[in-house]
């Protein structure tokens, strides 16, 4: 099928490049002209691995091309919309979107079926869709929300659990209905069970999803506040629970908080969709507040193993990205972490091996004085250190040599925030892990004051 993707950023590309790898042929539109020249130079604007691959793929099949000229999706049987949800305030009002769905709408000579893959708050779409009516009423729009995480998103779009397919009413037979029809065909090499409901039913699916791993994050973390307290290991409770089939262990992982472009600001919009509808939703309002709170929590935790205050401390804050696999510094827990030190008092050394300078441009907030520093590796960071904190989990960090780290490091702390210490090592090297979930006396790991 011949397809149009507009928006070249993350959902977007992952979006053409996938699809253009299971034989459709795709133009990739963006109105960012720098980004259209980076993508056909080969240098793609975001970090997603096995992603270069598949544009390569497409492009050297000739089935993946990119644009700035909105000309160059005319001949094409529908057009999907995946640009950003947020505006500059970071509120989800969906001006983007409807003002690029309403742009297409307008132009005759464009693709009459819409597709928005972006995500949207309950709602949106069929104000969206009826603002369109007014301006063309033969346009049909759909929502087709995207489930792909980041880091492993190729394998997530070409393996999917569902695809969720949302239209306009349920005319038997009419536009909606064969508008489906062809999404279903566009999925079809994916094998994947099809939901097909309606447009306001579509954007819960997704946000709901969301919210819901959200709030399973946010229990794993209020867990191991509790096993660190009464003496458990967090581990070992969520890897039990976990083997309950009605639970799986899924996103019931304890850590710094979770972070990224989507749970954040969802778990954040959906409480409040709900209160606009005068519905009241105390389990979901208390999700973030409780995540934010997580960093001072393990931060506590340090003061307590390290048997002092932070202020004046040095600390070495290994990752800064949301999670590891990518370059997303958005929302991210590891930056929440290092400006809740700089705020204690203490002077950070900080590495990523990916979002390094942004990240410390971050954490700093452009302040010329904070205390905090570059690191051009993870054992300098270590060096000359009274503590450390894992932050994101990096395959790099459980490699560390603490052997020879250990010699290095002013103090003898190490604080692993995503359970990827290799605890026996630095045990061995004397150094005290206290792990996430766990009590700082060391009942559970015994480390070595």
């Amino acid at each position: 099928m011949r397809i149009a993707i507009v928006g070249a950023g993350y959902v977007g590309l992952v979006t053409a490049a996938c699809l253009a790898h299971v034989g459709h042929d795709v133009v990739c539109l963006d109105v960012d002209a720098a980004r259209i020249e980076r993508l056909h130079g080969g240098e793609l604007p975001v970090h997603e691995p096995g992603l270069d691959e598949l544009v390569a793929e497409g492009r050297g099949a000739d089935r993946l091309r990119f644009t700035t000229d909105y000309a160059d999706t005319r001949g094409t049987e529908l057009v999907i919309v995946a640009v950003g949800t947020l505006d500059a305030d970071e509120e989800w009002d969906g001006t983007i979107v409807r003002t690029a769905v309403k742009s297409i709408a307008a132009d005759a000579t464009l693709p009459r079926n819409i597709v928005i893959r972006s995500t949207l708050l309950p709602g949106t779409a069929r104000g969206i869709a009826a603002e369109v009516r007014e301006i063309d009423p033969s346009v049909v729009i759909a929502h087709n929300p995207e489930f792909t995480r980041e880091a492993v998103a190729v394998a997530d779009f070409l393996d999917p659990d569902r695809v969720v397919i949302g239209v306009d009413g349920h005319d038997e037979g009419g536009p909606a209905t064969a508008l489906a029809e062809a999404l279903r065909e566009v999925y079809e090499p994916l094998e994947a069970p099809v939901v097909v409901t309606d447009l306001t039913s579509a954007e819960t699916i997704k946000v709901a999803s969301n919210v819901f791993l959200a709030a399973k994050i946010t229990f794993a973390n209020e867990i191991s506040r509790l096993t660190a307290a009464a003496g458990a290991d967090a581990a070992a409770v969520v890897d039990g629970m976990g083997l309950d089939k009605r639970i799986v262990r899924n996103f019931l992982s304890p850590g710094p908080g979770f972070g990224g472009s989507c749970f954040p600001s969802q778990a954040r919009a959906l409480p409040q969709v709900a209160a606009s509808h005068g519905v009241q939703t105390p389990l979901m309002d208390a999700i973030w507040p409780s995540n934010v709170s997580q960093a001072d929590w393990l931060l506590d935790g340090l003061e307590r193993a390290a048997g002092r205050p932070l202020d004046g401390m040095r600390v070495a804050l290994l990752g800064l990205t949301f999670k590891a696999g990518t370059d997303d510094l958005r929302e991210s827990p590891a930056v929440r972490l290092g400006q809740a030190l700089l705020a204690r008092g203490a002077a950070v050394a900080a590495f990523d091996p990916v979002s390094l300078e942004a990240g410390v441009a971050l954490v700093s907030g452009g302040a010329p004085d904070a205390h905090i520093e570059a690191a051009p590796s993870a054992a300098d960071a270590c060096a000359g250190a009274d503590a450390v904190v894992v932050a994101t989990e990096w395959p790099e960090f459980a490699a560390l040599d603490w052997a020879g780290i250990a010699p290095s490091m002013a103090g003898a702390v190490v604080v692993d925030g995503r359970r990827v210490v290799d605890t026996e090592a630095a045990a061995a090297a004397g150094l005290r892990v206290v792990a996430m979930g766990v009590e700082v006396t060391g009942a559970v790991l015994q480390p070595v004051d």
